[in-house]
């Protein structure tokens, strides 16, 4: 098929126009919002049928490009800018390699070309997410276009981030074969079989029975120095009134309380363990723990029936921007009013080797500060986090500086979610 200018340049503005669709729907606060994600791709395997191989690359930079400028601005506010553009128009550049694959076309078909580039998609994402540096960038996947659909996160039980991008891009396969094989009229129809699908996956999880979670409450609060910086004595007595406050209906309930990742110091501890006494609580916080020279970042859990830590678990991935901090693997559980409970610390949970230390937990706690970062960072974060509770099987309370504040449950559906970066906090469990 011979490619023209104009030809060309219609391509490309379809490539935009998909990859502009998953960027916004990645920003989307909401699953109904999110449901244009289910039939963006589908203009990308037609393109891989139709453009020439001379402009495939160009129609592959536009997708991409579209699709990963929005959706990580958010590195320039903590990268240097060369790595920030390496990280996002250098991985876009990379990924439009796969449109190549249309050279193989008259050879394989049409249909081969469609399932090797589904294939190495997978295979690209898989390898990012365990690659040294790559792994830290963050860098999207399709599944966060479509990840407020407890279905699609449920789905990722069965194979991670991969799994929610082949949910998308079989879907994309689908509407495209139909559009070519079949008309306008029957690709209509099995979009919206395709969407009834999703919609249908989505409340049949929001209904599995799922772990059951022990009364929680998380607290929202930004220490009063601002982003990154240690609690005082003062924050601490922020906290404790907040969690009065919180807990005040649960006086006579055994209840967890999660405080966010404000790095309470290590003096004052015996005021934290007072006061869990006094509530006769679980409280989940975070510290630092220092061995001569070096910094680790730990969450702790202090019994209030005790006045004991129970639980201790160590910061493995730091993020890019932290100065403070090294690196130190642990997988602690302990049993708590007879349920195995765990708890970490905020950017593990990015990372697909947290599922196995979180495997065996009933329920984990988690102290997150994610205030540097902005809006969609929060989602992204969020959308992990979900996942890597239907992985693990186990539920997950997250508590945030300004958010995510969150509870999960071990099907990956956010039970309860607080909406502001302000102040605050959320109660769950029976």
């Amino acid at each position: 098929m011979k490619c023209t200018d104009n030809s060309l340049a219609y391509y490309c503005l379809l490539a935009i126009m998909s990859g502009s669709v998953l960027a916004a729907t990645a920003f989307a606060p909401h699953w109904i919002l999110q449901l244009p994600a289910i039939l963006a791709t589908a203009p990308i395997f037609w393109l891989l049928r139709n453009v020439s191989v001379k402009y495939t690359y160009a129609v592959g930079v536009c997708f991409t490009l579209a699709w990963l400028i929005p959706t990580t601005y958010w590195y320039y506010t903590f990268m240097l800018p060369g790595v920030a553009f390496a990280a996002s128009v250098g991985w876009a550049a990379l990924v439009s390699n796969l449109f190549w694959l249309v050279g193989l076309r008259k050879k394989i078909g049409t249909l081969a070309v469609w399932i090797l580039f589904t294939l190495f998609w997978l295979i690209l994402t898989w390898l990012r997410l365990r690659l040294p540096i790559t792994e830290d960038w963050w860098l999207p996947h399709l599944g966060y276009s479509i990840w407020h659909n407890s279905g699609v996160v449920w789905l990722g039980k069965f194979g991670g981030e991969i799994v929610m991008e082949l949910a998308l891009l079989l879907s994309g396969m689908i509407i495209a074969g139909v559009f070519v094989c079949c008309g306008w009229r029957k690709m209509l129809v099995a979009s919206v079989l395709i969407v009834v699908a999703f919609v249908g996956l989505n409340n049949i999880v929001w209904n599995m029975p799922a772990k059951p979670i022990h009364p929680v409450v998380a607290i929202q609060k930004m220490t009063r120095g601002g982003i990154d910086m240690p609690a005082t004595k003062q924050d601490i007595e922020d906290l404790i009134a907040m969690t009065k406050q919180a807990a005040s209906s649960r006086r006579n309930v055994p209840t967890t309380i999660v405080w966010p990742e404000n790095s309470v110091p290590k003096s004052s501890y015996n005021r934290v363990a007072e006061f869990a006494a006094q509530m006769r609580s679980l409280i989940i916080y975070h510290t630092t723990e220092s061995v001569g020279k070096k910094v680790y970042k730990k969450v702790v859990a202090i019994d209030g029936t005790t006045g004991k830590i129970i639980l201790t678990n160590y910061k493995q991935h730091l993020a890019p921007d932290e100065r403070t901090g090294l690196p130190r693997m642990s997988r602690n559980i302990s049993a708590f009013y007879n349920r195995h409970i765990t708890a970490y610390i905020c950017y593990d949970l990015h990372y697909p080797d947290i599922v196995e230390r979180l495997r065996g937990s009933d329920i984990a706690y988690v102290t997150l500060n994610d205030a540097a970062y902005g809006y969609l960072q929060k989602q992204f974060h969020a959308a992990d986090i979900a996942l890597r509770a239907v992985q693990a099987s186990t539920s997950i309370v997250v508590a945030g500086t300004n958010g995510p504040t969150m509870i999960v449950n071990s099907n990956g559906a956010i039970l309860r979610s607080l909406h502001s970066v302000n102040a605050g906090y959320i109660q769950g469990g029976y």
